[in-house]
């Protein structure tokens, strides 16, 4: 089976990190016996920034909590484990910086190439799975979680046409929340327009309630969500090193 072409950066590895802590803050969930993404990737920042300290926490419903995980630290690096913006990234977790009283907030991790890799490499996954090929793929629709934000909506949309790129497939956003097209409305109008096999290439860090409403979308073919994928520890790290490394000259 022939791979689809990706878009990669230069490694984070073996980078000398500086001494700030990195504090990184998800949402959390309700959901009991959810895989415990957060740590995971957590474990994966500290292996590639080992000497700075690293933890993680969420804004709600899971622990440790975000007030949890900053206690203690001086002048912390805050990473938003979010694909896009939003009120928490916007609101929330600068509150919560506020509060405790020194450091600073990143930007969320979306719509970065190398992540977006992550979500092909998923759907490559499930089409070997099935025993599929690229070439049997008509077109191929984004799911998003939704935000009412137009910055948001935009972002998912950049993640798209790196998905197209990437894939050579017609790719279009469509989402579960919020925004329009819904994801449901998006497959319906490819199957009126003639596409016979419509595959989700799903933009969610984790299963949960909306990666599961994605199998009642319509699609022949729906990839689980980025999961425990490298490439979220690569952008965490690049996030991190943005805010402690001085910008470089140009001549």
């Amino acid at each position: 089976m022939t791979s689809p072409r990706t878009t990669t950066t230069p490694t984070t590895r073996n980078r000398a990190p500086a001494a700030r802590p990195l504090v990184l803050i998800a949402h959390g969930t309700r959901a009991p016996g959810a895989e415990p993404l957060l740590p995971l990737v957590a474990d994966d920042v500290a292996r590639l920034l080992p000497g700075a300290e690293v933890r993680h926490g969420y804004v709600e419903f899971s622990s440790p909590s975000a007030a949890d995980a900053l206690s203690g630290t001086v002048d912390p690096v805050v990473v938003p484990f979010f694909l896009g913006g939003g009120y928490h990234v916007e609101h929330d977790l600068p509150r919560l910086v506020s509060a405790h009283g020194t450091g600073t907030v990143t930007r969320h991790l979306g719509p970065e190439p190398d992540l977006v890799s992550g979500v092909v490499e998923r759907l490559t996954e499930q089409l070997v799975s099935e025993g599929a090929d690229w070439q049997d793929v008509d077109a191929l629709v984004l799911a998003a979680a939704g935000t009412r934000r137009t910055s948001g909506v935009a972002e998912a949309r950049e993640a798209a046409r790196h998905v197209e790129m990437m894939t050579g497939v017609r790719t279009s956003a469509a989402f579960l929340s919020a925004a329009e097209p819904s994801v449901r409305a998006a497959v319906h109008a490819l199957h009126q327009e003639g596409a016979e096999v419509v595959a989700l290439a799903t933009y969610l860090l984790a299963e949960g309630h909306f990666s599961r409403a994605l199998h009642g979308a319509g699609a022949e073919l729906v990839a689980p969500p980025i999961g425990h994928h490298h490439s979220l520890a690569d952008v965490v790290v690049r996030r991190y090193l943005e805010q402690v490394e001085p910008p470089r000259e140009t001549s």
